[in-house]
């Protein structure tokens, strides 16, 4: 029974570990449009989303599923509404990208088939403007907000983040009519979605998202958002954006987190590998247990056998033993008249002695 719970274990264990997935590899600046693969797009398919950073995305999960509403036309998260698409038979189209939409999309058909896109967002031009940011020195940085494809165009900035309105903090300072926004000193409070509006016209927006270094939440040197791809080049600042995108396509062993019904399929096959340990566990120490008591039961019986048997040889003992010794003499005195006789001279009675054993 053993070697049966440790063969099945093993066995999906291998199977986890050699369940291969194609994934994609995206670079795309923002205010482009990213091709998301998948084998086959029907209503039947499923759709999760990865964002590279939880809080630029404000969203308070690590991952969401996008579905589509078809009597509402609507897409959920509504971030994607009106923006993500089905293209062709095999891929989905995300349009006009901001830097938060980074991160991991995972397609799954009904027999479990995946495809796995990595998307990188650099800073480009969306919506009319164009954000950036300069790292001063090792304790101030500044961010930067300009109009892109409209030479000469003036004109007023106002800042918010996380979505909320910046405001006029100590630690930052706008000039030139919000266009560049200087922070100092570098604080936790600086990490997440950096939004730039345009006054004049407020559907002009863009976006740009900071987060930490490595291994430091609160100080250090802030990165851009695309920077958590370490194997990616990233774009230049300057470059244009209708630069070509880079794809690259490969075969690797699915993550950990490849989500099903909101839950992680690695930590579901783990998760049934430790049901069937402990299950085995259990019914080893069941049968250990049973094995304990069945023992207890025997010696129980044989050491009461043996008392038993001791008991029965000491009274056969003493039985004999008291059969040898226990023996009393009892006397008897009989007394018969005895007749006279003329010829003999006898005394008048005669007392026999016995013996009764």
């Amino acid at each position: 029974m053993e070697l049966c719970l440790l063969g099945v274990l093993l066995e999906l264990l291998i199977l986890r570990k050699g369940h291969a997935v194609i994934t994609h590899r995206l670079i795309l600046a923002s205010g482009e449009q990213a091709s998301l693969p998948c084998e086959t797009v029907n209503p039947h398919i499923r759709v999760f989303w990865f964002p590279l950073n939880s809080r630029c995305a404000n969203i308070s999960q690590g991952s969401v599923e996008i579905t589509w509403n078809p009597t509402k036309y609507e897409v959920n998260p509504l971030r994607f509404n009106q923006r993500l698409i089905y293209q062709t038979p095999k891929s989905l189209l995300l349009k006009n990208l901001v830097m938060s939409d980074a991160g991991t999309y995972i397609c799954i058909l009904p027999n479990r088939s995946e495809t796995h896109t990595i998307l990188q967002v650099t800073p480009g031009c969306h919506n009319h403007l164009f954000v950036s940011y300069r790292q001063l020195n090792l304790f101030s940085l500044q961010l930067s907000c300009h109009h892109c494809g409209l030479p000469g165009k003036t004109d007023a900035f106002r800042w918010t983040l996380n979505s909320r309105r910046l405001g006029t903090p100590r630690w930052a300072n706008k000039n030139n009519s919000g266009s560049s926004v200087t922070l100092y000193p570098i604080r936790p409070v600086v990490w997440g979605r950096w939004e730039c509006h345009s006054v004049a016209n407020p559907a002009w927006v863009s976006e740009i998202c900071l987060t930490p270094p490595t291994g430091q939440k609160d100080a250090g040197t802030p990165r851009i958002l695309q920077e958590e791809f370490p194997s990616a080049k990233p774009a230049s600042l300057t470059s244009s954006h209708w630069a070509v995108p880079t794809i690259t396509t490969t075969t690797e062993a699915a993550p950990a987190w490849s989500d099903v019904n909101g839950f992680p399929l690695g930590w579901a096959s783990l998760l049934v590998g430790l049901v069937l340990v402990l299950a085995m566990a259990m019914w080893l120490w069941k049968r250990n247990v049973i094995g304990r008591k069945r023992r207890g039961r025997k010696e129980w019986t044989d050491r009461a056998s043996l008392r038993n048997s001791i008991r029965t040889n000491k009274e056969i003992c003493e039985t004999e033993s008291l059969d040898k010794i226990s023996v009393s003499l009892h006397y008897a005195q009989l007394q018969h008249p005895r007749r006279k006789s003329s010829a003999v001279r006898t005394p008048d009675s005669t007392t026999v002695y016995a013996v009764i054993v």
